[in-house]
């Protein structure tokens, strides 16, 4: 009998990713409004990608596009916005 694939790290936060999703709602955790973002409180910037707080339920937050844009003051710039956007493509394949 074969054994089971090792999770891979991209994988493995889609799926806490959609556990947060179904454990919370869907709705942002900071205004109540629709939501379809996971923002991590601990940036990956700071705990590093390799962390397992990247992973950690704890240290995400549903969150809607407006409140993730306060977040991040940088999604405002065009090119920043081009390059989310086909990065987000990536992720949702």
């Amino acid at each position: 009998m074969a054994e089971p694939r090792a999770e891979t790290p991209q994988s493995r936060y889609r799926r806490v990713v959609r556990e947060v999703l179904e454990a919370r709602g869907r709705f942002c955790e900071c205004c109540g409004v629709p939501a379809r973002h996971v923002h991590h409180i601990i940036p990956c910037s700071i705990s590093g990608i390799a962390s397992e707080l990247v992973f950690d339920p704890a240290n995400l937050i549903v969150i809607c596009n407006d409140c993730h844009m306060l977040m991040h003051p940088l999604i405002r710039r065009p090119s920043w916005t081009k390059a989310a956007k086909g990065r987000g493509i990536a992720l949702n394949r």
